[in-house]
């Protein structure tokens, strides 16, 4: 199913007592929300972001600074939201309409209390810590920034129509990651790190998708004998590989990476997550597209969740695990 594309914009200008943004309020929905709106034609995300926030504050806006990505099932089809920082330009006459019928300039506490989703207060937050500074981009981890700079890139380079699975739920994640490790939660910063990268892997194109499928066979090589074996199954060598594959050879890596599992639970816990992750797959697929797609998609994202368990499941017999035959 094609992604709408869509940007908005955080605007805003200087008061008496500090920094206000601008909310709109949408009477068909009665919410009050950033100023945000789908992308014309060919134009960019950025004038798109311009257009949508004149369009709807009566306010031209200067970009200072990219505020964040927001995405969300939109009537059953996926929609990735753009935002940047704008410094009001030039304050127009607002007149109340249809599509928006206020717009209000609040401090950043009372406009966290007044948003109605989560999702516009989780980039407001971001952008005003303590609710009482300006916009101000906080450092990432390292880590952190070259993923999501990887993951804008994919992003940035969409065009209508296009169908690229993951960016949206990996941007999330790089977002939650980032959280975790301003906590100081560096198992937790990793996970989610391990997570949206391998959800980025979903939107690869052929030619990247050669290139990874090459890098992870030769990372095998330091994995465990099951794990190596698996993932040589899922990417065999001079064929093309399916952005699932890839999924899930990486899902495979990143398992050996985080802590070693007691002794006892060693061999039940790939199996299992593996085959959750084709679980997760199915159901993605289940909500997001029409039925028919819905249908091919969660038989595909089972499909290859229990053909990784199997691959799991074998190479532990292989190996000598509690019950298999050892060699």
């Amino acid at each position: 199913m094609a992604i709408v594309r869509a940007a908005g914009g955080l605007l805003w200008r200087d008061g008496p007592s500090g920094p206000r943004v601008a909310l709109v309020h949408r009477p068909k929905r009665d919410d009050w929300s950033l100023p945000k709106g789908k992308l014309d034609g060919d134009e960019s995300w950025e004038q798109a972001a311009l257009r949508e926030v004149e369009e709807e504050t009566a306010c031209e806006g200067r970009i200072v600074g990219f505020a964040g990505a927001v995405s969300y099932l939109a009537r059953r089809a996926p929609k990735i939201v753009l935002y940047w920082h704008m410094a009001l330009a030039r304050e127009g006459r607002f007149e109340p309409n249809d599509e928006i019928d206020e717009v209000a300039w609040l401090a950043p506490d009372a406009a966290l209390r007044r948003l109605d989703y989560e999702a516009d207060r989780r980039l407001l937050e971001r952008a005003a810590p303590g609710g009482v500074r300006p916009p101000r981009a906080a450092p990432e981890a390292p880590a952190v920034a070259a993923a999501r700079a990887d993951a804008m890139r994919r992003v940035l380079a969409l065009g209508p129509g296009a169908e690229v699975p993951g960016l949206g739920p990996a941007l999330e994640l790089l977002d939650g990651a980032d959280e975790a490790l301003a906590r100081g939660d560096e198992a937790g910063g990793r996970t989610l790190l391990a997570a949206a990268g391998r959800l980025a892997l979903l939107s690869a194109d052929e030619e990247e998708r050669a290139i990874r499928a090459r890098a992870l066979r030769e990372e095998a090589d330091r994995l465990a004998p099951w794990r190596r074996r698996a993932v040589r199954a899922l990417l065999p060598r001079g064929e093309d590989v399916s952005p699932e594959a890839l999924y899930f050879a990486a899902a495979l890596r990143d398992e050996e990476d985080e802590a070693a599992p007691s002794a006892q639970d060693r061999w039940r816990a790939p199996a299992a997550v593996v085959a959750a992750c084709g679980l997760a797959l199915a159901l993605a697929a289940a909500v997001a597209g029409p039925w028919p797609a819905a249908l091919a998609g969660a038989v595909a994202g089972l499909g290859a969740g229990a053909a990784a368990a199997v691959l799991v499941s074998r190479a532990r017999h292989r190996d000598g695990a509690p019950g298999g035959r050892g060699r």
